[in-house]
């Protein structure tokens, strides 16, 4: 078993192994300057894009009328062209691969959103709905009797404390607004709760159970201020039942490459906003709050969520999570989606991602796509998306030489493994 104090070792000595690039260069400024030169210099290695279709259609971020869709997957490449590809595939084959009735060992999928999209949030109760009924259907039919048509809707906005609130509202016993006010929907999450609100309803009348997700602000904020030490054996406990795989994943050499590609510039533009001298709780801090703090806060925010759909699925066999959870969390593999997989790696449980309505800055270091250059990239078609991240082997360092060179891949990490584009 892993201690407290050797976790937070192993952590400090990760944060230490994945900002080799961040320690060469003398400002942050500099690191996602780095990060955007590398997604242009031929042979750099770091960032992989692709050519996609030019009949590929664009969401329109203004029109919320339809829910219609256009669905990919991404077939990655490792092999030495790092040419990776999307596949166009019919939305009903898309529906019956994410109800994971094939196999009948259940679960979860990733349904990765813009939190203030209608679109997204139309997609999503149409995923649910479409799901539900597809389970329903095989189930009847005897081809999914292990699952029992089990079905659940798992919750970033929502943080543990309030579960009990999500069980009284899908029993019917509180109403819409009670539901918004006893979650404390405006103190915790800062998004439209009517933009969510369908989707509520929808599993409140499939009878779906909703599932709390996120990590309790309180507890957040302890670790903002004082890092993982800040919680008490047993609040770390709660939200990290696996302390040793936690350790382990940071260890991941891919895990490296995604911190400096998708956390540090995340912290940098946090930092850039003049929001880190107070915590989510609203703390002030004396000074910035340190990279450390802030990844410890983000790593503990991706475990919980993973943790907690991982727990669900395990307490109800065959059973499928749908997950409504930040775009942030899904890409690349290193937030939620990595350690979903590595908790259920034994059970052999399936794992989705979907990015619904990608756009430039989705794919790129945060900060280093312009809300102009974004709207351009959209209007053109969006051939200029990252499709994967290459990483490098163990022993080779980033931008030396020999990081050019083919051989050198270690893997590459996938955007999602499905897109969702409304039309």
């Amino acid at each position: 078993m892993v201690s407290l104090n050797t976790l937070c070792i192993i952590i400090t000595l990760t944060l230490a192994a994945s900002c080799t690039l961040v320690s060469a260069l003398s400002t942050r400024r500099e690191v996602l300057g780095s990060a955007v030169r590398s997604a242009t210099a031929a042979g750099s290695g770091v960032l992989v894009s692709s050519s996609l279709p030019s009949s590929l259609p664009i969401a329109n971020a203004d029109d919320d009328t339809s829910s219609a869709f256009s669905s990919y997957q991404i077939n990655p490449d490792a092999s030495s062209k790092l040419d990776p590809k999307l596949t166009s595939i019919d939305p009903n084959k898309l529906t019956q691969i994410l109800s994971k009735t094939s196999g009948n060992q259940g679960g979860a999928v990733w349904l990765g959103e813009h939190h203030n999209s209608v679109k997204d949030h139309k997609l999503q109760a149409q995923f649910i709905q479409n799901i539900y009924q597809h389970r329903k259907q095989q189930q009847k039919f005897g081809s999914s009797s292990k699952s029992d048509n089990k079905m659940a809707v798992g919750l970033e906005m929502i943080q543990v404390q309030f579960q009990p609130v999500l069980d009284r509202y899908i029993a019917k016993q509180i109403s819409d607004e009670e539901l918004k006010e006893q979650v404390q929907w405006e103190k915790r999450w800062f998004w439209s709760f009517d933009g969510y609100l369908p989707i509520f309803q929808k599993c409140r009348e499939l009878n779906i159970p909703l599932i709390a997700l996120n990590v309790d602000s309180e507890d957040l904020g302890l670790v903002e201020a004082n890092g993982l030490p800040g919680l008490s054996r047993d609040k770390l406990q709660k939200y990290v039942p696996d302390p040793n795989g936690f350790a382990q994943f940071a260890r991941n050499r891919y895990y490296k490459t995604y911190v400096d590609y998708v956390i540090s510039p995340s912290y940098e533009l946090h930092k850039e906003m003049g929001i880190l001298r107070t915590t989510i709780t609203g703390q002030l801090l004396e000074e910035d709050m340190s990279f450390a703090r802030f990844f410890s806060g983000r790593i503990l925010w991706d475990e919980t969520m993973a943790s907690n759909a991982y727990r669900w699925v395990v307490d109800n066999p065959g059973g499928l999570i749908c997950c409504l959870v930040g775009a942030d969390h899904v890409k690349f593999t290193g937030g939620i989606t990595g350690r979903f997989q590595r908790m259920a790696k034994e059970q052999q449980l399936d794992c989705t991602s979907v990015i619904l309505n990608p756009t430039l800055i989705d794919t790129r270091p945060s900060g280093s796509v312009s809300m102009l250059s974004n709207v351009a990239a959209l209007a053109s078609g969006p051939n200029d998306l990252t499709l994967q991240l290459r990483y490098l082997k163990e022993g080779v360092a980033v931008g030396s030489e020999e990081s050019r060179l083919p051989e050198s891949t270690g893997g590459v990490l996938a955007l999602a493994d499905y897109l969702v584009l409304s039309t």
